[in-house]
């Protein structure tokens, strides 16, 4: 590394991608380009990014859907989501806003009132993912309780430890000078029918073989399995038979694609890279848009990963996880691990 710079440099000798040139061990700067990591003399290096997009087919090009929530905290078992968001690739987006406090007959859920769907199962028709007036990317004002902002403690930068600032990239503000505007909240409902619309709208989506993503999915797919048991509602192991799949986890995805880049893997970060706008980290409707845009970019970059079959892809992010997470025996499996959820009183909240 390139000291003081954030840059990476050679570590033996080297000839210029660029001129040809001898490039002297610690003198030049990497690059990861579609040939593979290059090297070059500093002022003949490409700016820092990755691999310029082609238009080639894949995956990628067809229908996705990106699923986010927000919860109290990142503990699977105990913490409550507290809001949800889909985006689709064509254009449809779905809120959900969960009803503080408690409802009766959970066992002291966070939330209350009546009017829970009628048993487990696929959810009632909720009819098309409604468009909310915002692209798939834009950002969105705050969430959870009025004043509140709900931090569900993951970082993304680890995958695995909690961290401040929401669920997946913490203490990420706006960018300096731009007012962040907020966005309309949906009306909040009660957590059983929130959870059971987004549980079928999803097991549909899947049902049809197409991808859903999800950035870093042991996290929003173990919450939200442990949600649907607590309210006695289908998880999606059972409302897709066939197996939850495949999913799209961009995260996987990045730590594969270019596995040495320095600096942080945030949504934040990691959709800066990629040059995707990512106005309100921490928003589900925001890292929802944000996971779905990287979704399409990180494969148009790297042909590899779109040549691959949506099957494939699948499989082969149970073994990069893997490789990832090797350090940390602790990691939920991946895509989700099929946890039991504690009772409320048994957290002490």
């Amino acid at each position: 590394m390139t000291p003081g710079s954030g840059e990476r440099a050679n570590e033996y000798d080297a000839i210029c991608a660029h001129c040809g040139a001898p490039v002297p061990a610690g003198t030049g700067l990497l690059r990861h380009t579609p040939h593979g990591w290059q090297t070059y003399h500093p002022p003949h290096a490409p700016p820092p990014g990755p691999p310029p997009p082609t238009d080639h087919p894949g995956w990628h090009h067809r229908r996705l859907l990106s699923l986010d929530i927000a919860t109290t905290g990142h503990r699977f078992a105990i913490d409550r989501i507290v809001s949800a968001a889909l985006r689709s690739s064509d254009g449809e987006e779905r809120d959900w806003a969960i009803t503080p406090g408690r409802e009766a007959g959970d066992g002291g859920v966070a939330g209350r009132g009546g009017g829970a769907s009628a048993g487990p199962g696929r959810a009632p028709d909720a009819g098309p993912l409604s468009g909310s007036g915002r692209a798939p990317d834009s950002g969105r004002g705050p969430h959870g309780d009025p004043g509140r902002k709900i931090e569900p403690g993951l970082s993304a930068s680890s995958g695995l430890t909690p961290g401040p600032g929401s669920g997946r990239e913490p203490g990420v503000a706006p960018t300096p000078g731009a007012a962040p505007t907020p966005t309309p909240q949906p009306p909040p409902l009660p957590p059983a029918q929130v959870l059971d619309e987004v549980a079928g709208l999803v097991a549909e989506h899947l049902a049809s073989g197409e991808i859903l993503v999800v950035w870093f999915a042991p996290y929003v797919l173990t919450t939200l399995h442990a949600e649907l048991l607590r309210h006695g509602l289908a998880p999606l192991s059972v409302r897709v038979p066939a197996g939850v799949g495949p999913i799209c986890d961009p995260l996987v995805l990045d730590r594969h694609a270019d596995r040495y880049r320095p600096g942080s893997r945030s949504l934040h970060a990691v959709a800066d890279w990629y040059g995707i706008p990512h106005l309100h980290p921490g928003e589900p409707g925001s890292d929802a848009g944000a996971a779905l845009a990287l979704a399409r970019a990180i494969p148009a970059s790297y042909p590899t990963l779109a040549r691959l079959s949506r099957p494939a892809l699948h499989t082969e992010q149970i073994i990069w996880y893997a490789e990832q997470t090797e350090r940390h025996p602790d990691a939920p499996a991946w895509p989700f691990e099929e946890i039991e959820p504690l009772p409320w009183e048994e957290n002490g909240s």
